[in-house]
């Protein structure tokens, strides 16, 4: 078992994850550390690929991302099956995340593609992390998982979190949202007063 503390609740919580999972939940980035890496990148670049990784790309989908992909007026981000790791065309809404959307429409209006190396976005998330004073490892994967936890917290479904992530198995999307507490939260606001 794993113990994480989600965000928005006062006890940590026991999650049984695999090892992909624990090493992303381990460089889980709170919401002032996503900020202080954002302050801390050196170029439009830099924000662009934490943007896109708390959004859910893999690095290999933020390494092949390119103009193409963003339709700006639906505020919407299409993976197209050669990028995406199962093969199949994946859409990534970003419209109604202030912070996010503004950097992505200003990278990409400006920018044909993010165009570096899986390894060199690895450098960068490295180096905003180390410049924004991050004890913790972060990483492209811990972006994703940031976004996913993120997501999960603010009361995206199970289905709509698989979607998002592009994931395989549901179970992986359950995770997020047992990892959250947002579910349990929700059902208190909302059913709390009926339990006695």
């Amino acid at each position: 078992m794993k113990m994480i503390e989600p965000q928005n609740c006062a006890e940590p919580v026991a999650v049984e994850l695999s090892g992909d999972r624990t090493k992303a939940l381990d460089s889980l980035l709170t919401r002032e550390e996503f900020l202080e890496m954002m302050k801390a990148g050196n170029d439009s670049k830099d924000k662009a690929i934490l943007c896109l990784g708390v959004l859910g790309l893999r690095a290999s989908e933020i390494s092949a991302c390119e103009a193409p992909w963003v339709d700006f007026s639906n505020r919407t981000i299409v993976i197209p099956p050669r990028a995406a790791k199962r093969g199949k065309d994946r859409i990534v809404p970003f419209g109604k995340i202030k912070v996010v959307s503004e950097v992505i429409i200003a990278f990409f209006a400006l920018e044909h593609r993010i165009g570096i190396s899986r390894i060199a976005i690895w450098n960068r998330v490295k180096r905003m992390a180390s410049a924004a004073a991050i004890k913790h490892p972060v990483t492209p994967h811990g972006l994703r998982a940031t976004g996913a936890t993120w997501f999960a917290q603010a009361g995206y479904s199970i289905t709509g979190l698989q979607h998002h992530f592009g994931w395989s198995e549901l179970r992986t999307a359950q995770h997020y949202v047992q990892a959250s507490g947002a579910s349990a939260i929700r059902d208190m606001e909302e059913k709390g007063e009926k339990v006695f």
